[in-house]
């Protein structure tokens, strides 16, 4: 990408300056270069973003994937996903294909229109909701811990959940 004075040869990056501008015009013409090079820079800007955000997609997405087939082997699990479900009883590879695929047709569009504005907020959005799952995961599993392995104060009655009832 190149735009006036500006090219990704001369030092290896899109954002160094290769011509000085000058001030003969009266400053117009260098407020609209200047202008027109932040763009620019911002609309690369927002696309590297994009890209960060959507690896943090992929990565949350993951630790769902490896989360939900752990859980599911232990028995913690009802998944809601009808769906889902199915892939899971039907083995634990049909879950990973049908995770993997969805992520990369939904990343697909992210990917494509990523220097729109629209598209950042989406990333955002998306991103912000793999986060929420993931602390949902956590808080499931540290409560799960606990229930299985500690001693449970509950109603002034000490129960250790981890032994037979006698």
């Amino acid at each position: 990408m190149s735009c006036a004075g500006w090219t990704d040869t001369d030092c290896g990056m899109s954002w160094c300056p290769t011509t000085q501008l000058s001030d003969a015009d009266g400053g117009t013409g260098t407020r609209r270069r200047w202008a027109t090079r932040f763009l620019h820079w911002a609309a690369d800007a927002r696309s590297h973003r994009v890209i960060c955000l959507v690896l943090g997609i992929w990565l949350l997405n993951a630790f769902d994937l490896t989360f939900t087939v752990l859980s599911h082997q232990q028995g913690v699990l009802h998944e809601g996903n009808p769906l889902a479900r199915h892939m899971l009883q039907s083995g634990t590879s049909s879950i990973v294909l049908y995770k993997i695929g969805l992520v990369l047709i939904g990343s697909y569009p992210l990917l494509r229109f990523r220097r729109a504005r629209i598209t950042e907020l989406g990333t955002y959005v998306i991103l912000a909701a793999y986060a929420f799952l993931s602390i949902h995961w956590a808080t499931c599993y540290e409560l799960y811990a606990t229930t299985a392995t500690d001693k449970i104060n509950l109603a002034g009655i000490e129960i250790l959940m981890s032994a037979p009832p006698q």
